[in-house]
């Protein structure tokens, strides 16, 4: 534009030469306003017209150009803006992505090692200390509480923070077996909203749940403003370790205590096993053969035998209601007090079994009793006499006549009646007779089709077996215990005494 302005202004000076210097300088400033104003003038000296058409018009086109430039250069310049704006909101968001991400890397690190740390321990207090401190670091907990469920009863089992509530519920254990996942998210709302919260407060619930089993719930006060994503995520993974830490703290718990009931057990049973009488095979002519063999690691069954003098020794079985430990215990009980009664009287036996009726009544709870034969036999009359305390009949093969018989008395069992007066019964034997005192372990045993051993099948073995001696027939009689229960388990305890005449 500068060429043509100096190109315009020499023809001027040309034209104008002959003229005045006033005319010249007056015409001059009026085309050059007009080319800086862009407005063209219509009277222009000839000469000058085409260079002055030229110059106006690309004077007019570089202004233009030069406002078009000016506005793209505007336009860039907001986009430019736009994206300095979008840049920095990124750069704002990845920083706090990037916060975010390390907080969660540092917590799967921290849960990493609470679930090593928690998974080593098998103590339940030990381990739930060290949850709750997690759940502090990790989280914006102000207020723990953990509650357990222990026999159908939702415990507080610890607190941290200052929580103004700390009562559980209470059911049976039958309700609880009926509960349905719903209830027990009934349970756990209806249990927080007990918690006093300030305004800004709110409290998270999470149920400790393994494979489908209720352990508890563990409730966590916050602030809700400070309740972000991340704290209910690690909430989420820190209730996952404590439900599998606690589990597994209750499992250890529960198999100790099963091993060291099974090793008080064991020892129960050796114990047992060594109250009864030492084995053996005669007493005044009378071979003797005993099985004794508890369903459980102890039982309720039980066999005595006392010399009382040169020609008297007392024979007892007895079978105590129910099986284990209580069953043992009363087992022991009776024997002990029978045994003394025994040893310290010249007591027939029905007076023994009234004694023993009276002393032990009291402790007897509604729920049990004990059945028995308690018998003396006198060598020299050859004479068995018996009292029956609602027990089984004696099977009795005789072999003058060749048959299997079954000698009672009536009797109530031990425990039924207080004030109870026993009958006495009594069988002579002869040479070759067999006596059975036996407990309803082996009448009653079962077949996996549900049938019983029966009376029957036990008077057949006998009689069929008659000419063996008492060990012979005792092994005869387990055999066909075992071949008709097939594969079926023992439900009962097993005992019996077989004694044979031999003179």
């Amino acid at each position: 534009m500068i060429y043509f302005i100096f190109i315009l202004v020499v023809g001027l000076l040309l034209y104008y030469f002959k003229k005045r210097e006033e005319d010249i300088a007056e015409e001059m400033m009026t085309i050059l306003t007009s080319i800086r104003n862009k407005k063209k003038l219509e009277s222009v000296p000839e000469i000058l017209k085409d260079e002055y058409e030229d110059t106006i018009k690309n004077v007019i086109k570089q202004d233009l150009e030069l406002e078009n430039s000016i506005e793209e250069l505007r336009e860039y310049r907001k986009e430019l803006e736009v994206t300095y704006n979008s840049l920095v909101t990124k750069s704002t968001q990845l920083e706090y992505s990037n916060q975010i991400l390390e907080r969660r890397v540092e917590n799967l690190s921290n849960l990493n090692s609470l679930s090593r740390a928690v998974l080593s321990v098998l103590d339940l207090d030990s381990i739930i200390n060290i949850i709750l401190d997690a759940y502090f670091v990790l989280t914006g907990a102000k207020r723990i509480s953990l509650y357990l469920w222990e026999e159908g009863n939702l415990i507080n089992k610890k607190t941290k923070g200052e929580c103004n509530f700390k009562e559980g519920v209470y059911y049976s254990e039958g309700e609880v077996e009926n509960f349905t996942k719903k209830d027990y998210q009934d349970i756990y709302e209806q249990l927080s909203k007990r918690f006093v919260l300030a305004e800004d407060e709110v409290v998270v619930i999470s149920p400790l749940v393994v494979k489908g089993k209720e352990l508890g719930v563990i409730y966590v006060i916050e602030d809700k403003n400070k309740l972000i994503d991340l704290d209910e995520e690690t909430i989420s993974a820190l209730v996952i370790q404590v439900s599998i830490a606690i589990n597994n703290a209750q499992i250890y718990s529960e198999l100790l205590i099963k091993e060291r009931i099974s090793n008080e057990l064991d020892v129960a049973g050796r114990i047992q096993k060594k109250i009864l009488p030492a084995d053996v095979d005669e007493i005044f002519g009378l071979e003797i053969a005993q099985f004794f063999e508890p369903a459980k690691e102890i039982g309720g069954d039980y066999y005595d035998y006392t010399i009382l003098n040169d020609h008297i020794f007392s024979i007892t079985i007895a079978d105590v209601s129910g099986k284990g430990v209580p069953a043992a215990f009363l087992m022991a009980l009776g024997r002990s007090v029978l045994k003394t009664l025994t040893m310290t009287g010249e007591f027939a036996p029905n007076e023994n079994l009234i004694e023993l009726n009276k002393i032990i009544y009291s402790d007897i709870t509604e729920d049990m009793f004990i059945t028995m034969i308690h018998s003396k036999y006198d060598k020299k009359t050859k004479t068995l006499y018996y009292s029956n305390a609602g027990h089984n009949p004696l099977v009795v093969y005789r072999a003058k006549t060749d048959e299997v018989e079954l000698h009672t008395v009536k009797g109530v069992a031990i425990g039924f009646l207080e004030d109870y007066k026993y009958r006495q019964g009594e069988i002579k034997l002869d040479k070759g007779d067999i006596v059975l005192l036996y407990t309803d372990g082996i009448t009653e045993a079962e077949n996996p089709r549900k049938e019983m051993f029966g009376l029957e099948r036990l008077k057949e073995i006998v009689y069929k077996n008659k000419d063996k001696n008492p060990e012979q027939l005792k092994e005869v009689i387990l055999d066909g215990i075992n071949r008709f229960r097939e594969d079926y388990g023992q439900t009962d305890d097993l005992t019996f005494v077989v004694l044979k005449n031999t003179i």
